[in-house]
């Protein structure tokens, strides 16, 4: 290991989430230095919750990048309780930010394509936000408070990201496999990435310093039934399993269905020189 290595020490906000799990996870392979935080107690982290007062608190050692990767992302959750999941989605993240920012360190923010309505196709990442969720005004009131407090701030946009065993995707593959109906949303659109991919990025804009914000996304929409569809070519089994349905007529309690859900991912593409994975093979390593 470097000496560059020993001493710029990670820190991973929400290593308990499966983004930040995984980033801390590859930092540790590959011999950086790493502190995880999580808001339940584990043997390997510290503890630290963002809906309490954060501004007391602050990291054991010197932080060379902080990755704030914790949040409540339940759509439904924010949407019943607005007000303690903004304590932790901005309130606490925000206070974190500054603390890490006055100690020196670099800040990456993962935040949503929600910060968007979907009703323009692949919005830059300056084109002005418009949530249409509680969740995505809670996460663009994060980012324009980040984006004040300084220029050692990058923001990540992410839209939907696929890991192995994803609950939704591991759910429909083993309905299938036993021969039962499925029901997605013939009118959802969503243009996935990989847990690898976004990991990659998180890792090269903190590496690189990068500022303010940059954008991932698939670059091809596609609608949850097309995935279904994919799932049950993978596994061989009839399409007829396969009911899908307009997400209006789900039952769910959906604040918003979007027309849209790729990002503009140009500076990606451009300044960092990464290409989102074919959303296909993402959507094979889903539901796995």
């Amino acid at each position: 290991m470097t000496q560059a290595r020993e001493s710029a020490t990670s820190l991973v906000v929400g290593a308990g989430g499966m983004i930040g799990r995984a980033l801390a996870d590859r930092l540790d392979r590959e011999g950086w230095p790493v502190l995880r935080t999580t808001r339940a107690p584990r043997p390997d982290a510290v503890t630290l919750d963002l809906a309490q007062d954060a501004s007391a608190w602050a990291p054991p050692c010197e932080v060379d990048v902080g990755y704030l990767c914790a949040a409540v992302v339940s759509l439904d959750q924010c949407r019943k309780d607005p007000a303690g999941t903004f304590a932790v989605n901005v309130t606490g993240t925000v206070s974190l930010a500054r603390t890490l920012l006055r100690r020196g360190a670099h800040v990456v923010f993962t935040s949503t394509n929600l910060v968007f309505d979907g009703s323009s196709p692949q919005p830059r990442f300056d084109a002005p936000v418009a949530p249409a969720t509680e969740y995505g005004r809670q996460k663009a009131e994060a980012e324009r408070q980040l984006m004040a407090l300084s220029d050692r701030v990058c923001i990540v946009r992410l839209s939907k990201v696929l890991g192995p065993g994803t609950p939704l995707l591991a759910r429909w593959a083993e309905d299938l496999r036993r021969g039962r109906v499925i029901h997605p949303f013939a009118d959802m659109p969503v243009a996935p990435v990989s847990l690898d991919f976004a990991v990659e990025v998180l890792l090269r804009v903190g590496q690189r310093r990068s500022s303010g914000i940059v954008q991932v996304s698939g670059t091809e929409e596609v609608t949850y039934e097309a995935v279904a569809r994919r799932i049950a070519d993978r596994l061989g089994v009839s399409q007829g399993l396969i009911v899908p349905i307009p997400a209006a007529a789900s039952g769910l309690n959906l604040e918003h269905i979007p027309r849209h859900a790729a990002l503009d991912v140009t500076r990606l593409l451009d300044e960092l020189g990464m290409t989102p994975p074919d959303v296909w093979s993402t959507i094979d390593g889903g539901f796995a």
